[in-house]
């Protein structure tokens, strides 16, 4: 149960998840549209946003075969054709996962679906296309309306596609013995399947198939990232977003996981020896629900100690396969990425630490980490001398600590740093390193307000605090089940049109400057320079300001720990 959410809480939830499907299906009308795809015909759905707004609602379609039997863990397959009309106006399943409000285990592993949504699938013109990939840190999350409804964006001349794929040990697992088939990063290949199956249909629903923006926020955005840097997308897509996450993330690339596998296996009832053919063969047929809650206690309490967060995560797939995603670190695939010549927009929340909260009022005594500071140490650093590591260690707890031991805000602020905006900055410079002139855009998210609140906030540490947290910056770009219809004249109406228009025009032309957009003109916003002395950022709040973002002290300090390292730096 989640222990951030009193009982009150969660029954307001439930009743909240009772009223949003009350309320899609009171938006749903009886009128249907078909579209043609490679695979067959879909029917899809008008339905009217919470502003009215009439949209056409793809629900359900399916981008890979059901990844069950023995297609568990392994790479997607391409979905079988059908005959006749396919009914996609609801959604499917999410992956299996752990629900975090209820404690329980939900979902299907049958669940590699995307959703489509248009204003108009047959426009005089083809639309751009805007692909989001949702976080939840590659053990939870879903692409439904209750969590990502397009009513916001979806009144602007775009194609939405929401993708699912698999999460946690089913999306990650790994084995290396090559003859197994079973590398790790499923999930990722997922993603890659989905991307192919948007660019070769979504003309069929107004889009643009060389118009093409991936974006994504926490895991999603790493996985977009991962996209980016993956020679497996080439041609797919044209632009990425990257919100709060990137592929050198310290949570986001467990390099080498192979030996978790065992340990899973054990942990789910296998009593035989680790021996990878056996271990498969158990892991394939036990059930997906006993594997999912069992996850949590894969890791050691030495990984977790040094920070270790995840146990199946985006991994080195240790032989190659055709449809190999991370064949090396991702600071390596930066150097050579397809998609450093494309441009880039990236950022993070003014307080993304705000996020670690519930860990701290469950754990008070981890801020005990932060006083000895050498786990924050940049993970790429581990092999220099450990008096450096000390040094580095006692400068961290110097920029972060405010007082004679460390506070949970400190902490909070450290985790800011450490998890988001430092791994942000390394890939603005890599792009300035490695890249062929190619714009990056770098925002920091501002906007606190009480009248929205995006779910990952309610159960992480409920309501009542001020901040603009990891995921906050979503309540703007998407309807959720905590959502209601707001005055358009206040100050978050205001906002979601603002953060539309710029992602929007973003998507649309490669510059998210726009006349259009409230506070703004076409000069507001300059890429990122490698000539500049800091690093200047939009602030995104009641205001658009480019300034030089607030962190640049910090943010120099934990770059500076590079200095004779400059090549593991990016």
């Amino acid at each position: 149960m989640n222990k951030n959410l009193g009982f009150v809480e969660r029954m307001r939830w439930r009743l909240k998840t009772i009223e949003h499907k009350i309320q899609q299906y009171r938006q749903t009308t009886n009128e249907s549209v078909i579209a043609d795809t490679e695979y067959g015909k879909v029917r899809g759905v008008k339905r009217l946003s919470t502003y009215d707004v009439p949209y056409f609602s793809f629900e359900g379609i399916p981008y890979a075969q059901p990844p069950i039997g023995e297609l568990r863990f392994r790479a997607p397959q391409r979905p079988t054709p059908w005959e006749g009309i396919r009914d996609c106006s609801q959604p499917k399943e999410k992956a299996v996962q752990v629900q975090f409000v209820f404690d329980k285990v939900e979902g299907v592993e049958d669940c590699l679906y995307l959703n489509v949504y248009t204003n108009n699938p047959k426009p005089a013109k083809p639309r751009p296309v805007m692909i989001w990939i949702h976080g939840g840190g590659f053990l939870a999350g879903e692409a439904t309306r209750e969590w990502y409804g397009p009513d916001y964006l979806i009144k602007e001349d775009i194609v939405l596609v929401a993708i699912q794929y698999r999460l946690g040990a089913l999306g990650f697992l790994s084995l290396k013995t090559p003859g197994l088939n079973v590398p790790g990063n499923a999930g990722l290949k997922d993603q890659v399947m989905a991307l192919k199956w948007i660019k070769n249909n979504c003309a069929s629903f107004g889009g643009d198939p060389d118009c093409i923006t991936v974006f994504g926020e926490s895991a999603g955005s790493a996985s977009v990232h991962f996209m980016m840097l993956t020679d497996q997308t080439q041609g797919l897509f044209h632009r990425g977003i990257l919100q709060s996450g990137s592929a050198i993330s310290p949570w986001a690339y467990s390099g080498d996981i192979t030996h978790r596998a065992y340990t899973i296996a054990k942990l789910a009832g296998y009593t035989g020896d680790n021996n990878d053919r056996d271990v498969l063969q158990f892991l394939q047929n036990a059930k997906a629900g006993d594997l999912i809650r069992v996850e949590e206690n894969v890791l050691t309490p030495q990984e977790r100690a040094n920070n270790v967060m995840l146990a199946f995560a985006p991994c080195l797939e240790p032989f190659a396969t055709p449809e190999c995603v991370v064949p090396k670190h991702p600071l390596d695939m930066m150097k050579t990425a397809w998609s450093n010549s494309i441009p880039m927009m990236i950022g993070n929340t003014s307080y993304e630490g705000l996020f670690f909260m519930s860990v701290l009022k469950a754990m008070p005594q981890i801020t005990m980490q932060l006083d000895a500071g050498t786990s924050f140490v940049p993970k790429e650093l581990a092999e220099v001398s450990q008096e450096k590591i000390e040094k580095w260690a006692e400068k961290i707890k110097k920029a972060h600590v405010t007082g004679d031991k460390a506070t949970p805000d400190n902490f909070m602020d450290l985790c800011s740093m450490y998890y988001f905006v430092f791994p942000s900055l390394r890939v603005v410079r890599s792009r300035h390193a490695y890249g062929a002139g190619s714009p990056v855009y770098f925002y920091r998210y501002d906007f606190d307000s009480e009248e929205l609140i995006f779910p990952y906030r309610l159960m992480r540490f409920g309501r009542g605090v001020k901040g603009v947290s990891h995921a906050d910056d979503l309540t703007y770009l998407f309807s959720s089940l905590l959502a209601r219809r707001l005055p358009k004249k206040s100050r978050s109406y205001r906002n979601i049109e603002r953060t539309v228009g710029i992602w929007v025009q973003f998507a649309t032309t490669g510059n998210p400057n726009s006349s259009k957009i409230n506070g703004m003109d076409m000069n507001t916003w300059d890429p990122a320079r490698k000539t500049d002395d800091t690093i200047k950022c939009l602030n995104i709040s009641d205001d658009l300001k480019f300034v030089d973002i607030p962190e640049w002290p910090k943010l120099k300090l934990w770059e500076s720990m590079f200095d004779d390292n400059r090549d593991l730096l990016f």
